[in-house]
Formats: C-alpha cells, structure tokens, sequence
C-alpha cells in the first residue's frame, strides 16, 4: 500500500483517538467534579433527612450508630454531620473540594443539599451527602434502621427517579464528548481535504493549461515539501509534459526539414522545365535532370515514410535467426562499388560467426546506412573498417564502424542519429540526413542502441549493440 494510503490512514486515525480522548476526557472530569461536589440525588437528599431527623430525635450519639451502620454496608452514598469545628462525628477524613463545596452550597443560599441542624445546646450541625459514583442514582442501597417516632424509610428508587425515559435518557447522554469528538473530526477533515484538494486544484489546473497548448507550465515546484503519490503524480506530468514539448518541437522541425529539402528538388525541376520550354534542342537533358529529382523526392518520402513507421510503432518485427557475418560480408560487397569512386577501402577486420535473432532485411539496412554515411565523409584513399565485439558474458555484441573523416562537433554528437541533421559538413555531400535516424529506430525495435562518437587524433565512430 502506498504512501497517500497510511496519510489517510493516519488522519483518520488521529481523528478517532482524539475524538476518543475528548469523550474520555469529558466522562473522567465530569466523574472527578462530581465527586468533589455535594450530592443533589433523591437517595442523597433521603439519606440526608433520616440523619437530620435522628440528630434532632435522638441526638449526637444515635447519629453516630446511625452512620457507623451505614458505614458498615457500604453503601454508594456517604452522609457526614459535622460539627462547628468542621469535624466529622465518626472522625472521618474530609476532602478539601467537599468542604470548599460546601461552603460554597451555603454561601449560595438555601439549598436541599445540605441540612442545618441546632441543638438545644446550641451545637450547630451540617448534614450532607457525598456519592462514591456521581451525583445520579443508579442503584438501590439497604433502607436505613427504624427511625424513633415513627419516621418512614426512604422511598424506593422508582418514585425518585424521573418518570420520563427520554429525560433519563437526555439527561444521562453526554452531549459534551459528542461535541468535542464531533468538532476534532471537522477540524481533521477539514485538514485533510485542504491537504489533498490543493495539489489536485494545482494538477487540473497544470492540465487544462496543457489543454490550452502550454507545455512549459511545471507542477513539481508547487508540491512543496510532500513525498506521495501525488507529488510523483506532479514530476510524472512534468516529465511528460516536457517529452510533448521535446516531441511537437521536433515535429515542427521536421515538417521545416521536409518543406525544406522539398522545395530544393521541386525548384530545380522547374527550372529544368523552364529550360526545356526555352530550349527544346536541350529537352533530353532537362528531363534526365527532372527524372533525377523526382528519384531523389521519391527516395527521401520513401525514407520519411519508413522511419514515421518505426516511430509509431507500427513495424512488427519478423523475428528469425540469422548471421551476422553473412550480413556484414554482403554490406561490404555492396558498398565496394560507391567506396572504389573515392578509392576508399571497406574492412571487414572482426567478425562474429555466431546467430542472432531478428529481421534480417532491416538489420542490413541499418548497417549500411552507417557504411554508407562513412563512405561519403570519409575522405580520398581511406578506409572504413567494421569491427565486431562480444561483451562481458556473450549477451551483447558490439558492431563498430570507423572512418577517417574529421567528425563532428561535440555539441552535435546527441543530436547526430536525428532527422535531417548531418553536422556541420554536411552541406558537403549529397542527402538528407535521415538514415542514421532509422539506423537507430532499428536498432533500438531490435532491443539495442547506437551510439557515435568522435576518434583521436581524427575519425568518426558508430557503434551498434545488439543482443546475441
């Protein structure tokens, strides 16, 4: 799973265990204050009462045997009578947020949650109730001991309780947990969506743009520092907006190129037409030069046409085992004929015997196109030389042609295997540059490369590798 994944994963997460925290939070504080409050429940108020009342019925004594028993049962509320001192009858420990509770309770006013209780010696008592598990009753404790003259227990819990069950249930629900969990989840969607929707926003923007026939617009700068699927999202449209660029750039020039190399042969054929209408004693000639540029127009499509084939994918390869060395010898054999007019000597130094995989006919074709370009930069009474090579292991073998010629420039070297490009001498020989180019398609359709380079002191080089 990727990156994008765990960062929705994690905000979500993080949203659930905040929310979590929230409630959490919420329940502890709410149960800490209650417990640091008087009780205000009907079984607190009753409990309340039954020792209000035995302190006045019976006094200090009955009072103190009254909640040493409840003590003993441990019941969920806890009733404390104190003195003026602040005192508990029974000595027990009393908190500090109980009695600053209290204080406030009485400052407050009259209130049913504490009862004030003045002997005939005029001892003042205060009675109140603390619950062991909030201020809300959620069970039934042992009704206290028979109390003198009468007095009843305290009633059972179903005539204390609300009879309404939604009030219960309203009044039981923790709406404030709900509203913490529900804001941290707002506040982390929010983040989220702004976190996502911004690169997005900055994506469909960067296409519509690229729509519009802007290329040169970038998006990986304004991903800042995010390392996800959508900043490689943004460097992947970066790349590719360059290569279209890089490709309608190159198609422009090359539609320049061919208007170009058009109009040369098309403007020498009206010229010899022209000629002819002039001069009809010379019409053999100007046919024989137009018959020449409507061979030399018809060579240069045909070779547009093939190599727009290779660039398009549209050449399925018709893969046989053949040998290399036979190829090689029969492109020598062939190219002696146009190399003996510069006295030129093609060498075939080092072979290879073995087979190799793939269309024969286009390999040859490849080859001599390098041969041939060799052949008219070379200059008089040299010798281009083939060479052939095995790599580490056997898997590749590298077939080298070599020329004595002055090369090309170092800044022309990328652009050499190009269409129409023939380097800065090439106004020097007949053609239009785009042979290497197929030379490479080929060798590249085959699972190769070429690859040129300039030789000291002098020479030019290509080297085709090919799988064996």
């Amino acid at each position: 799973m990727g990156r994008l994944y765990w960062k929705f994963f994690l905000f979500f997460f993080l949203a659930q265990l905040t929310t979590g925290l929230g409630v959490g939070l919420y329940i502890l504080f709410s149960i800490s204050k209650q417990n640091a409050s008087i009780d205000h429940s009907p079984i607190g108020h009753s409990l309340m009462h039954a020792a209000q009342t035995t302190l006045e019925l019976s006094g200090v004594e009955a009072t103190k045997d009254l909640l040493a028993k409840w003590e003993g049962q441990q019941l969920m509320h806890r009733v404390y009578v104190i003195d003026q001192a602040k005192q508990d009858l029974l000595q027990r420990k009393l908190e500090a947020q109980w009695l600053n509770s209290l204080d406030a309770t009485i400052n407050a006013g009259p209130s049913e949650d504490v009862a004030r209780v003045t002997l005939a010696d005029n001892q003042s008592y205060l009675i109140f109730a603390i619950s062991n598990r909030g201020n809300r009753s959620r069970g039934w404790a042992p009704p206290p001991p028979n109390i003198e003259d009468g007095e009843p227990p305290p009633p059972p819990p179903h005539e204390l309780d609300h009879a309404n069950p939604l009030f219960k249930l309203v009044a039981t629900f923790p709406i404030k947990g709900l509203i913490i969990g529900t804001l941290a989840s707002i506040l982390f969607a929010a983040i989220l969506a702004w976190y996502f929707s911004k690169p997005i926003k900055t994506l469909r923007l960067a296409f519509e743009h690229a729509a519009e026939g802007n290329l040169n617009i970038t998006v990986a700068d304004k991903m800042g520092s995010r390392k996800d699927e959508l900043s490689d999202l943004g460097r992947h449209f970066d790349y590719m907006a360059s290569r279209l660029n890089t490709l309608m750039q190159g198609q422009t020039r090359l539609l320049h190129h061919v208007s170009h190399e058009l109009r040369s042969p098309l403007a020498r054929m009206h010229m010899a037409l022209g000629l002819a209408l002039q001069n009809p004693d010379r019409a053999e000639n100007s046919l024989n030069r137009i018959e020449l540029e409507a061979n030399r127009m018809d060579k240069m499509i045909g070779e547009l046409l093939e190599l727009s084939r290779f660039e398009s994918g549209m050449v399925a390869l018709k893969i046989e085992p053949y040998s290399l060395s036979d190829v090689l010898e029969t492109i020598v054999s062939d190219a002696a004929f146009e190399a003996s007019s510069k006295r030129v000597h093609v060498v075939l130094k080092n072979t290879y015997t073995g087979y190799l995989q793939g269309q024969p006919d286009l390999i040859y074709r490849a080859i001599e196109n390098v041969v041939r370009n060799a052949i008219k930069y070379a200059p008089n009474d040299s010798i281009v030389s083939i060479h052939c090579t095995l790599q580490a292991e056997g898997k590749l073998i590298d077939i080298e042609i070599t020329d004595q010629g002055a090369g090309v420039l170092e800044t022309e070297l990328e652009d050499i295997f190009k269409p129409f490009v023939r380097g800065h001498s090439g106004s020097q020989v007949v053609g239009h540059g785009v042979g290497l180019a197929i030379t490479k398609q080929v060798i590249e359709t085959h699972g190769g490369k070429a690859v040129a380079k300039n030789l000291k002191p002098y020479g030019f080089s290509v080297t085709m590798t090919l799988p064996v």
